[in-house]
């Protein structure tokens, strides 16, 4: 188990490639959910959920924070590491983010140019939960904190801990005494776990130092709390409703990378892992492009839970996507 762990950076880009695709998959899961589906569809669509669902999101949050970590011990000048980070995710939304919410906001729904500065500014998300692009809210956010995270988690696993800790308290504590700031903003807090994970896994890795018993608790926490999710759906309740939240599938994702991990180092350099690499490369552009020409789609009537509408979905934003990132990676970035 210790040399998979240690071994995660290896495939760190083909793991950004199984991410993102998982990703597209829940989110066709998502929409025949709340469809009419055939009785086959639906089984899968329980079943993924079950055993994969969302997760996607929290592994590029560990994958993010573990490369940053590795990206800012090289080179801590705060300045360039901004630059750097604001180089590879800015050009990308504006371009997406700008068509999408053009489309979405002044063509569609005709709500005006100060609707569209609003939600192109992502503001709306920490405001009003307007979760179209949540995630790169999130990472901005992530980005800015990161030389004072770097900072505290590098000088001790202690307070890697307590961050940790710091972060689930708080998104409990919003449940409770702030419900409707919650229910706007709960989709990005709990997933900072992952990311501070990462950090903290990038920091012990460059030390050269185990991560197998944190990996193994983190796990097992993550099995526990997904038992006691399932079974809050049957006893309402249950630990106060706590596990009922994100909480209850905060760190299973641990047990996915572990395994996909796992499976990726067993293969041998082939056609497979030259996809997952493909795909994880313009992995970025895949996500903006896919979460908002789905929405374009569905406002439009043009409903993502009917499979050949999916599946025109996901070609027209995989071409897009191809199309973007040769336009922007003429010169090698980071991410």
């Amino acid at each position: 188990m210790n040399k998979v762990i240690s071994r995660i950076p290896e495939v760190r880009n083909e793991l950004f490639g199984f991410s993102i695709i998982s990703i597209i998959i829940f989110h066709f899961c998502e929409n025949a959910e709340t469809a009419n589906s055939s009785a086959v569809l639906s089984a899968f669509v329980k079943g993924y959920d079950l055993l994969i669902g969302s997760a996607g999101v929290e592994i590029f949050l560990f994958l993010s924070g573990m490369g940053l970590f590795y990206s800012f011990s090289r080179d801590p000048h705060v300045m360039r590491f901004y630059r750097k980070r604001l180089a590879r995710i800015l050009p990308t939304y504006l371009l997406f983010g700008g068509a999408g919410w053009l489309a979405l906001d002044v063509v569609i729904r005709q709500a005006g140019w100060g609707r569209f500065a609003w939600d192109l500014s992502m503001l709306s998300f920490w405001t009003e939960g307007v979760r179209l692009v949540w995630y790169i809210a999130l990472i901005l956010a992530l980005y800015l904190l990161f030389p004072l995270l770097y900072r505290l988690i590098d000088a001790s696993d202690v307070f890697a801990v307590a961050l940790i800790a710091a972060v689930c308290a708080g998104c409990v504590a919003l449940y409770y005494g702030a419900p409707t700031v919650y229910r706007h903003i709960e989709i990005a807090l709990w997933r900072v776990v992952m990311f501070l994970i990462g950090v903290w896994y990038g920091k012990r890795q460059r030390e050269g130092r185990r991560f197998v018993k944190e990996w193994l608790v983190f796990a097992a926490l993550g099995a526990v709390f997904l038992l006691l999710h399932l079974l809050s759906k049957y006893q309402r309740g249950l630990l106060w409703g706590v596990v009922s939240l994100r909480l209850g599938k905060l760190f299973y994702p641990m047990i996915i990378i572990l395994l996909a991990a796992a499976v990726l180092l067993r293969l041998k350099e082939g056609r497979l892992r030259r996809v997952l690499r493909f795909f994880g490369a313009m992995s970025l552009e895949l996500y903006l492009s896919h979460v908002i020409l789905r929405r374009i789609m569905n406002t439009l009537g043009f409903s993502t839970s009917f499979l050949p509408y999916y599946l025109l979905c996901i070609a027209v934003s995989f071409l897009l996507s191809l199309a973007v990132h040769k336009l922007l990676t003429r010169t090698p970035k980071h991410r």
